[in-house]
């Protein structure tokens, strides 16, 4: 009885308390959000890396942008001139509010690069090229990053709609369990004041069993053979002691 009420005791401490988890926002005493919480957590860390990656390439085209306009202040006035300045300038401007403005070190950078490429001297347009290569190939990088992230992002979209089914599955299998611990513990606390009821009753099991063997042979011989036959085949031979300690012979 003792080892059954232990058993008992460590199911029931099982299915209440769940299991650890570190993942995203799960929590060990609830099952529902074992589910679906790592696939958000995936989908939220990579639509941050996805709107890191868009920042850049903005950042990047702000740049590409203020080289333009550099280069139209330095063309010969002219009516097709004018008009892009305009335009040139408008996108720089929305471009800085999005982005913030240049540090004056990029832009003494995109200065030093628009001097060299529309310079007459052959080393600095080569300087200047060079520049312009370097940048070109950071944009390229910058435009490749965010197209990962957003593939990436797709992805883990995808699976997210599952996770959450298995999320609703896991909540249903979690209240069945639930409902099954609270039924043991229940039982296990009865079966505890059943024994603690004998033990003060009685003396114990085996005492309250002799007891009842003690009556039984007065009034029902047969049945109390038969009865101690069974309790033989049952019990150990400590419990045995026990009840015939307390069994009264007739």
């Amino acid at each position: 009885m003792k080892n059954f009420l232990a058993i008992s005791a460590f199911f029931s401490l099982a299915f209440l308390s769940g299991c650890v988890t570190n993942t995203g926002s799960a929590t060990w005493w609830n099952p529902t959000t074992w589910g679906s919480t790592r696939e958000a957590a995936r989908v939220e860390s990579r639509l941050e890396k996805k709107d890191d990656a868009r920042e850049l390439v903005i950042k990047s085209a702000q740049k590409s942008a203020v080289e333009t306009d550099t280069a139209l202040q330095a063309a010969p006035a002219s009516r097709p001139v004018e008009v892009a300045k305009e335009s040139s300038a408008q996108t720089v401007t929305l471009l800085s509010q999005v982005a913030g403005p240049l540090t004056a070190e990029e832009s003494g950078k995109i200065r030093m690069q628009i001097a060299g490429l529309l310079s007459d001297n052959a080393k600095l347009r080569a300087e200047g090229e060079a520049l312009r290569d370097k940048a070109r190939a950071e944009a390229e990088a910058l435009s490749n990053r965010l197209q990962t992230a957003e593939e990436k992002l797709a992805a883990a979209l995808e699976k997210l709609p599952a996770a959450q089914r298995r999320e609703a599955e896991t909540a249903n299998k979690y209240r069945n369990l639930l409902f099954v611990a609270w039924a043991v513990g229940a039982l296990a606390v009865i079966g505890y004041a059943g024994l603690l009821y004998l033990k003060i009753a009685y003396g114990g099991i085996p005492a309250a069993i002799g007891k009842g063997l003690s009556s039984m042979r007065e009034t029902h011989p047969d049945a109390a053979k038969i009865a101690t036959g069974i309790f033989d085949d049952l019990l150990d031979r400590a419990e045995k002691k026990k009840i015939k300690k307390a069994t009264i012979s007739p």
